[in-house]
């Protein structure tokens, strides 16, 4: 298994963009990861501006729901190391026909 992966997140603030766009990161491939692991680490590790929703880590709530790869999941419950096998980036977006919502506390 390759040791890193990428991933191409759909970024899109409303008060500064036109339109989304997307940005490539680079993580640690870990058989144990799930999606959401990979943009905690993106958040925390890479690009702090990174912000999305989830709540419980379990696949209950469903908070953490986007598109990955063009396939609405739950990234808590959608391992990373599905996607390891062509050597293409993971595209990650929000769900359609939601709107991006950020909000500055």
């Amino acid at each position: 298994m390759a040791q890193s992966i990428q991933l191409r997140v759909s970024r899109y603030s409303p008060e500064r963009d036109t339109q989304p766009y997307f940005q490539t990161y680079e993580v640690p491939l870990k058989e144990e990861w799930v999606i959401l692991d990979a943009l905690n680490y993106i958040k925390d590790k890479i690009d702090g501006t990174l912000t999305f929703r989830w709540s419980c880590r379990m696949g209950i709530c469903g908070s953490c729901g986007m598109m990955v790869n063009g396939e609405p999941k739950l990234t808590c419950a959608t391992f990373l190391s599905d996607y390891a096998g062509d050597g293409s980036p993971v595209r990650v977006q929000p769900l359609r026909y939601f709107p991006v919502i950020r909000r500055w506390l």
